[in-house]
């Protein structure tokens, strides 16, 4: 037996410590000494790798943290008036997640406990996502049902005195099942609340 040969190593050609195994093709005989030394190499590579990534990823997550206490400080309006429904939200941009939440909701509807409330996350420029929805439908013997229902809604550009975007729109609903049949898409501009208004 080699005399570089030590038991207190891994098995010189079976290497399972990372969770994979790494086989050498030497002959026992000539390369025992090689795959042992190699073994080794092996793993203190994988171990500064990994050290290595995890130094880099605490470093990244670091660095986005200034930008979400940047959104939350108030470098945005925390109120915006949709111009073209009058609808007021709270909009919460903190990373790469968009919030908006209807405010101004009247006494009646809000007692029936109607809400428009939109999640996105950024994706490239944009962010994507979903409005949730609930809100009064009349029907026919003057009742009113609430009816639940998600669509799609996108954020566009985000500025200190503008926010746009699109979202699915209603063309075709029946209140009596709350049933969606049919959508299309809206734009929508948002502008910062006037403290007056």
């Amino acid at each position: 037996m080699p005399k570089c040969l030590d038991r207190s190593l891994p098995d010189a050609n079976l290497v399972t410590n990372l969770g994979f195994s790494l086989r050498l093709g030497v002959q026992e005989s000539e390369g025992i000494c090689l795959s042992a030394k190699v073994s080794f190499i092996v793993v203190l590579l994988c171990v500064v790798l990994v050290a290595g990534s995890l130094l880099f990823s605490s470093e990244n997550q670091g660095a986005a943290k200034p930008a979400a206490s940047a959104a939350k400080s108030g470098a945005l309006p925390e109120v915006w008036k949709s111009v073209s429904t009058g609808k007021e939200y709270r909009v919460k941009v903190e990373g790469d997640r968009f919030t908006a939440e209807w405010t101004n909701i009247p006494s009646q509807a809000a007692k029936q406990g109607a809400y428009i409330r939109s999640e996105c996350r950024k994706t490239g420029s944009r962010w994507i996502g979903t409005s949730r929805i609930l809100l009064g439908c009349p029907l026919p013997d003057g009742k009113t049902k609430m009816c639940p229902m998600i669509l799609r809604f996108e954020v566009d550009l985000v500025s200190a005195d503008r926010i746009t975007g699109g979202g699915e729109i209603l063309r075709d609903f029946d209140c009596s099942t709350c049933e969606v049949r049919q959508t299309g898409w809206g734009p929508f501009t948002w502008t910062p609340k006037s403290s007056g208004k």
